[in-house]
Parts: C-alpha cells; structure tokens; sequence
C-alpha cells in the first residue's frame, strides 16, 4: 500500500470524511430520547427504509471484503463465483426467520439476540454459551477490520503514516462517535459509506473497460494464463460450493448486529422493503470484486497465500496510472473502504458492547444495575478489548480469508436456535444445547485442523451433527421434552 503514488489532497479527503463522521456522532447525540439501552442499541426502534437497507448492507458486506473477496477469487477462480449464491441465501434466510423475530422484538422490548433466547429456551448454560459465541464472533469480526484498515492507512499516506498508529487514530474517532450516538451514528455512517462505495465501485468498473484494456481481453489473457480457474467445479470442488453458501449464507443472517438491526426496524413493512432492497445490493458490488479478482489472475500472476489478499491494491496502482480520474476514483475507492471498515467495525463493537452490557455485567457483574451503567460498562469493555485487538493486527499469520471463514463456523451452530426456534414452538432447550456444543466442537476442531471431508466445511459438517442431535433430542428421547 505505501506504494501507491496518490496526491496529497487525498489524504484532505479523508479528513474531511473523518470529520464529518465525528459531526455525524455528535447530531446523533442530540436525537437521543433518554438514557436507556434500547434507545442508545437500537436508536430507539425508528430505523427508517433507506438507512435500514444501507446498514444491512455494510453490516453484510465490509471493507475487508473488497481485498478479502478478490484475493480468494483470485487463489479459487470460477468457483468463487459461489459468493454470489451465498449472499442470495442470506436473504433467503431472514425471511425465514426475521418477520417472526422482528414482532417478538417489539413484544418483549428484545435489545440483544441474546435477549430472544433468554425468551425462548430459558436455559441459563444455553443462554452463557450462545452469549460466548457471539462474542468471540464480534472480536474475530472486528480484528478482520483492523487487519486491512492499517494498509488502507499506509496507502492514503503514502506510507508516511505507520499502519498501526493509523489504525490507533481511527479506533479512537470511530468510538467517540459510537460512543455518543449509539446505533443512530453507526447506521446513519453506513449509509455515508455505502454510497460512497457503490459510487467507486461503478468508477473502477469503468476505468477498468476504459483504460485497462476492458473486461473481455481480461477474462481472454485469463483463459490462456490460467484456464484451469475458468472451469466450473465438479466433484470435490461442486461440494465445497454447495458448502460456503451453506455458510455464508446461514452464517451470515445471525450476526448479532444483523439481528439488531431487525430490532431496530420502525415497522414491519420497513424491514420487509430493507430485505428486499439487500437483494440487490451486495450482489452488484460482490459482482465487481469477483471480476476484479478474476482480471488479476492474468495481469499479476504467481501470488500465494495471504500475498492474493493483495491483488487489490495491485490494481489500484494501474488504475492510479491512467491519470486524473484514476486519482480521483482510487481516492474515493480507498475512502469508501476506510469507511466501510469503520462502520462495520463500529457495528460489531456495539453489538459486543450492548451484549456485555445486558447479558453479562446486568445478571452476573452487577445484578439491578441501571441502563445507564451498563452502557458504561459495555463502552469501557469495547475500548480494552479493541486496545488487545490493535495489538494482535502486528501478528500477520492467518489470510484474510481464514478469519472470515472462522466467524461463519461459530455462527452456523448458533443458527438453529434462531431458525427453528421461531418456527418450531415446541422444540426445547435441552436439544439445542447439546447440538449447539456438538457442533461447536466439530467445527472448531475441523477447522483448526484444516479438516475439509468431502470438501465440506468443518461448519457445514457441523451444522448437520448440530441438526441431527437436535433432532434425536426432540424426537428420540422423551424427557429433553419435558
């Protein structure tokens, strides 16, 4: 990143982008109605249509994607393109769970995912382990973030600002203005980032057509550099297609500031438009991702490992070479990442804060403790943890793809207590506990192990143990029952 030649009114672009989000923090101060945590977690429950789609939207899809997503189409090619069926699935998903989930929501005054299965499955070791799930889901979901948000950093300046205090300076604004506005500044940033990343993404799109020798000479150098990527999947390889949409696709509609974010809908015709609208969204942006993995594998052959994660910044550098319009699209590119790893960074950190704050600090740190110190509290365990996570991100050992993969093996055992909670009413705690911890242990153990049997994912893989010991405690044996 140190080496692209960007000029120097880029960096007063981000500054300005930096500055208005601050001002963002600060109005969403003032919009808030009183001091209680589902006003400060939920903006109050008022989200409205455009600002409701755009932050499903970043919450779905994050900066770290933009160089996530092209290094893995360039190390897997063709079938890569099984990132498009996935985030189709992801919808598929909140509609089979997120109309019931939003109406009990606003019955029961829901502020946290935790907070439903609390409801539901009123098991207190249900409960503590779905709660250590999603936290260790948010931490590894924000440390991605960082990871990509210190080359961002470097690239902007010219590699005069060192990754890590850059990531440092952007911690501390993004939790100042999290910290005042609560999920108003969280989503109404992401609606900032959002257009101004389907703005850059329609530019380089254009760029590349125009001053890069065009998409079908591309994809032609690729067929003959690198045929074997071209090919569709068979046997192996079709399973393992089958498998990510099951995780991504699955995985993805139980974030918890996903699921949050269905709370926080003003109605429910609001949230069905918001789920329509993600319908189309992340499909054209995942499109020019993919393509522009693809174009690298023929223009910068020969990467490995997490070097692919690179690919992106690769092109940029062509792009930057074409002249005024490939500044002025490569700043707004870089910016529209740096927002997006923000936003969605910020998204998860609330959501770890509120569920600290709720289902941790309230029932067993300080039991009665009011709204207000609990924010507190949550706020103060987010500034330590993202202090731990800056110091990780100098660690460079796993892919951007790895960490991406990891969160969605927790979230796909986590799934079954969403989806078949809501449309089962008379399935119990027991069976979704002892097939959550079944399948817990069969997805982390498989996936530190590189385990891929069949080419299925270790989550995949658990996910069916999961469903099956479900099963054989609700139908099998009586007393998990009673």
């Amino acid at each position: 990143m140190q080496g692209l030649p960007l000029a120097s009114w880029s960096l007063g672009f981000v500054a300005v982008y930096l500055t208005s989000v601050l001002a963002v923090g600060w109005f969403a101060r003032s919009r808030r109605r009183d001091d209680s945590l589902s006003d400060y977690y939920l903006g109050g429950r008022s989200m409205g249509l455009g600002v409701l789609m755009l932050t499903l939207f970043a919450t779905q899809y994050s900066g770290n994607a933009l160089f996530g997503f092209t290094g893995q189409a360039y190390r897997a090619g063709f079938t890569w393109l099984s990132i498009l069926h996935s985030m189709i699935a992801v919808v598929a998903g909140y509609l089979l769970f997120a109309p019931q989930l939003y109406r009990l929501s606003r019955e029961k005054q829901f502020v946290t995912p935790s907070d439903y299965i609390a409801f539901r499955f009123p098991s207190r070791a249900l409960g503590a382990l779905v709660v250590v799930c999603l936290m260790v889901v948010l931490v590894n979901y924000v440390l991605a973030q960082l990871k990509v948000m210190g080359h961002v950093v470097q690239g902007l300046s010219g590699g005069q600002v060192d990754g890590v205090w850059g990531v440092v300076l952007l911690a501390v604004i993004m939790l100042v203005y999290s910290t005042l506005g609560g999920l108003r500044s969280v989503a109404w940033t992401d609606a900032i980032q959002g257009a101004m990343m389907l703005t850059g993404f329609i530019l380089i799109a254009v760029i590349v057509h125009r001053d890069l020798g065009g998409w079908l000479t591309a994809f032609s150098e690729l067929r003959e550099v690198a045929p074997g990527k071209l090919q569709p999947p068979s046997g192996r390889g079709a399973v393992t297609w089958f498998s990510t949409v099951i995780l991504i696709g699955v995985g993805a509609s139980v974030y918890p500031q996903a699921i949050q974010r269905i709370y926080a809908a003003g109605s429910a015709d609001i949230l069905k438009k918001s789920l329509a609208g993600m319908a189309v969204l992340p499909l054209f942006a995942v499109v020019v991702v993919l393509a522009l993995g693809f174009v690298a594998i023929a223009r910068y052959p020969g990467l490995e490992g997490s070097a692919a994660d690179q690919v992106m910044v690769l092109i940029l550098r062509d792009v930057l070479a074409t002249g005024w319009l490939g500044q002025i699209v490569v700043t707004l590119l870089l910016g529209a990442i740096l927002a997006a790893l923000m936003s969605t960074a910020d998204s998860a950190l609330l959501s770890l804060s509120a569920i600290f704050a709720k289902d941790v600090y309230r029932p067993y740190l300080r039991p009665g403790a009011g709204d207000r110190e609990c924010a507190r509290a949550g706020q103060w365990l987010v500034w330590s943890v993202l202090a731990v996570l800056i110091w990780i991100t100098t660690v460079e050992d796993l892919t951007l793809y790895r960490l991406f993969v990891l969160k969605f093996e927790i979230l796909l055992q986590v799934a079954p207590a969403f989806y078949l909670g809501v449309n089962f009413p008379s399935l119990q705690a027991k069976p979704i506990l002892m097939g959550l911890l079944a399948g817990l242990v069969t997805a982390i153990a498989g996936w530190s192990l590189g385990w891929m049997p069949l080419g299925l994912h270790p989550g995949t893989v658990g996910l069916v143990v999961n469903l099956a010991v479900v099963a054989a405690g609700h139908w099998v044996f009586p007393l998990a029952r009673k």
